[in-house]
């Protein structure tokens, strides 16, 4: 069977493919993180303002409480900041999944192509050895016939 020319960029497109599933995986994970980033400012907001709140109620100095307003707008700030970088994590990663994606697609059209190949490949080699076995055939049908007729002549003689 004839080597399939194009094997070098079947192989090269499944290293780009594998290259960028990698890479979706570690964008992936940096989306997660930067959730969790979120969620854990979230978390402190959450207990600042029931500070904030329970203190409110059995009195604070005006300094302390300007401090917690203060702590308060950094953490809303660093909330819309990681919501931003969400964002941005999120993008990042439709993007690498398109080229993901693109590249799966590319490794796919070259199996085709070898596959096809293979199979052109198989039915040529299917006559040269049907071609093969039809003139071993009549060789042998000849040489079958030119004793018979050998015989038949030594017969008569």
């Amino acid at each position: 069977m004839a080597a399939f020319r194009l094997q070098i960029l079947i192989d090269y497109a499944q290293e780009r493919s594998k290259t960028a599933a990698q890479e979706l995986q570690r964008v992936r994970l940096r989306w997660a993180q930067e959730e969790q980033k979120k969620h854990q400012l979230e978390g402190y907001l959450e207990d600042y303002r029931r500070k904030y709140n329970g203190n409110g109620k059995i009195g604070m100095s005006v300094s302390a409480m300007m401090d917690f307003r203060r702590f308060i707008t950094k953490l809303e700030m660093a909330i819309r900041t990681q919501s931003e970088e969400i964002v941005r994590c999120r993008q990042q990663w439709e993007l690498a999944q398109r080229f993901w994606l693109e590249s799966e697609r590319e490794v796919k059209a070259y199996l085709a192509l070898r596959k096809r190949h293979e199979q052109a490949e198989q039915v040529k080699e299917n006559r040269q050895e049907q071609k093969m076995l039809d003139e071993f055939s009549q060789n042998s049908h000849r040489r079958h016939h030119a004793e018979q007729v050998a015989e038949k002549v030594a017969v008569q003689k």
